[in-house]
């Protein structure tokens, strides 16, 4: 090899070198001056919290959502769900608490055009490709505690998030644990009826319908049992003016899984009742009333459970809705009528939730804890229904199919056959049949 030979490959051999030694490493984990400090400084305390708000983006309905909880003159309620009262003080503490001492952990950028990779895309741009989720804090006065945007997990560090604050371009790998459900259901009183099984001693079943068509009430076969007073065991008898059917008995576990139904019934969504009921408010959710105002009826019957304290609890079962999301649980955008029956008809049986209207009210001659002479409003029971009906005076509930199917059930599923050879039990002696009023269409 010449001379020439040797010096060109020394020159090849040390431009490769030199090629090797500029070839970019693994990036170096960048550090600002404010890696490690507090992401809100100035929020230390969960108990300053007065309200949340979380505004994030439905696909489905490619639109934004928002859900908001707010301390109103002592109580919780749910502002973007018509005010309902919320059961919000422990939730609200732990949400409040996701943001207590978060760190800015990890710088991970400053260019706008890689936030959707990070999914912190702001979810109120109606041009955003990944959008995350905007929480908000804010303490009585209305000063912003924490307002950042959440975006996607961390897929290298288990428990971190990427975070932007809103009016800021930076984005922070941060460890938090964010405990905030937008479920409407997670954040209210599970115990709507504030009914206890032990307390009902009468239930009565109607499984009428209204030919709104017609302006009739048709199918009107009313059962009604009483608890066995005599019996330890609390078995039920049928009560006065109904009847038994032939070959059959009253199955006293179908009787307690529809008032076990009762104490459990949870609802999916709500309604604003107007101040001043009209013809119109109610017929729109399937309730109507008799033309002289005295009677109501819920288009697909009704249930009453009276209690040993005299309070009488009357559910009418109305309109049945198909709606999803927030269009479900608060109604919004008047997307109630948007949303049609689907044509599959499994589809509809999963799908489907139905207004009730919950009205209640105190019966001094059913109170049987009631103190002769006394005045009947002083009574527990009388107070109780007085709270009772403006809890529920404010609202039409939306309840699932399944609430709906436990507690009202037609006649037949009350009974069960008659043991062999005993024949079916007696029935008391029926009432003359009462046709029921015609309703207002």
């Amino acid at each position: 090899m010449n001379r020439t030979t040797i010096l060109t490959a020394v020159v090849a051999l040390a431009s490769l070198g030199g090629a090797l030694a500029m070839r970019p490493g693994p990036a170096p984990q960048v550090s600002y001056e404010d890696t490690g400090q507090p992401l809100f400084p100035s929020f230390t305390d969960p108990s300053q919290a007065a309200s949340l708000e979380v505004i994030g983006w439905d696909e489905t309905g490619a639109r934004n959502t928002s859900f908001k909880v707010e301390l109103k003159d002592g109580r919780w309620t749910i502002p973007s769900h018509n005010d309902y009262p919320a059961d919000g003080t422990e939730r609200m503490g732990k949400a409040a608490a996701s943001f207590i001492d978060v760190k800015k952990d990890i710088y991970r950028g400053d260019r706008p055009e890689d936030q959707s990779s990070f999914g912190l895309d702001d979810p109120t741009d109606a041009n955003a490709k990944e959008r995350g989720q905007r929480i908000t804090i804010k303490d009585a006065s209305g000063t912003v505690l924490s307002d950042v945007i959440v975006g996607k997990k961390v897929e290298d560090k288990e428990g971190y998030r990427y975070v932007r604050l809103p009016d800021q371009k930076r984005v922070y790998a941060v460890k938090i644990d964010v405990d905030i459900s937008t479920n409407f259901t997670d954040w209210i009183e599970k115990d709507l009826l504030l009914i206890e099984q032990d307390q009902v001693v009468s239930f009565m079943s109607d499984t009428y319908k209204v030919d709104e068509s017609q302006g009739k009430v048709t199918g009107s076969d009313p059962l009604l049992v009483k608890k066995d007073a005599a019996d330890p065991e609390g078995s039920w008898l049928l009560g006065e003016g109904s009847t038994a059917i032939a070959g059959k008995e009253l199955d006293p576990f179908k009787v307690k899984q529809a008032i076990s139904g009762l104490d459990r019934l949870q609802i999916v969504g709500v309604r604003p009742r107007p101040e001043m009921l009209t013809l119109q408010a109610l017929q729109s959710k399937g309730f109507f009333v008799t033309r002289d105002g005295s009677r109501l009826y819920g288009n697909e019957g009704e249930v009453k459970a009276i209690c040993d304290d005299g309070v009488v609890y009357s559910l009418y079962f109305g309109e049945v809705t198909y709606d999803s999301g927030l269009a479900l649980t608060a109604g919004q955008e008047g997307a109630e009528a948007a949303a049609p029956k689907p044509e599959d008809e499994a589809a509809a049986k999963k799908d489907a939730n139905r207004y009730m209207f919950v009205d209640v009210f105190y019966d001094p001659t059913l109170d049987a804890q009631a103190t002769a002479g006394a005045n009947p409003d002083d009574a527990p029971g009388a107070k109780r229904a007085k709270q009772l009906s403006a809890r529920f005076g404010k609202w039409f509930y939306v309840i699932s199919d399944a609430s709906f199917k436990q507690i009202r059930k037609p006649k037949v599923e009350f009974f069960k056959d008659a043991p062999a050879g005993s024949g079916a039990a007696p029935a008391s002696p029926a009432a003359p049949a009462k046709k029921p009023a015609a309703p207002n269409k």
